[in-house]
């Protein structure tokens, strides 16, 4: 019974960690979502979601992941979809993208402590999710809005 009563202290002290971080997020990006922010910074990164074929709007998710990591990254998939209906192969190639590169500075730092080169680990980590998110988005094709498919999975 410690063990199961440890483990849910653990799990909830872990759930509010993220919350902590998640929720002052969310209110941030619908703050620069009110203020037009988000366009602006999307419309600043249009080159490289161009250059990944995936959604002007699904860029955001991708800067939030690359520096705050998966969990936020996640987070802000999460609300990209909901307020800007992203496609399902946009939020596919930026989670690609950032399932190799996530957490840049905080993950560099790191290697960087425990004796890595950080630019070496830098440098591998963005040119092979590059290399790899850029070979799946000319491989996997146009889809439709995760938002238009039915809750009985048809179109």
């Amino acid at each position: 019974m410690e063990t199961v009563l440890e483990i849910l202290l653990n799990l909830t002290s872990f759930i509010w960690s993220i919350a902590k971080v998640l929720i002052p997020l969310m209110i941030v990006i619908e703050i620069f979502k009110d203020t037009k922010m988000i366009d602006k910074i999307s419309h600043k990164i249009k080159p490289i979601t161009k250059f990944f074929t995936i959604s002007e709007d699904s860029g955001i998710s991708l800067i939030f992941g690359l520096i705050f990591g998966l969990t936020i990254g996640a987070g802000a998939v999460i609300q990209s979809v909901k307020d800007y209906n992203i496609d399902k192969r946009s939020v596919f190639l930026v989670t690609m993208f950032l399932s190799m590169c996530h957490a840049v500075f905080e993950d560099t730092m790191i290697m960087g402590a425990a004796g890595a080169n950080p630019f070496a680990v830098l440098a591998a980590r963005i040119l092979s999710a590059i290399f790899i998110t850029f070979i799946l988005s000319r491989f996997v094709k146009k889809d439709i809005p995760i938002n238009d498919i039915q809750k009985d999975g048809s179109y």
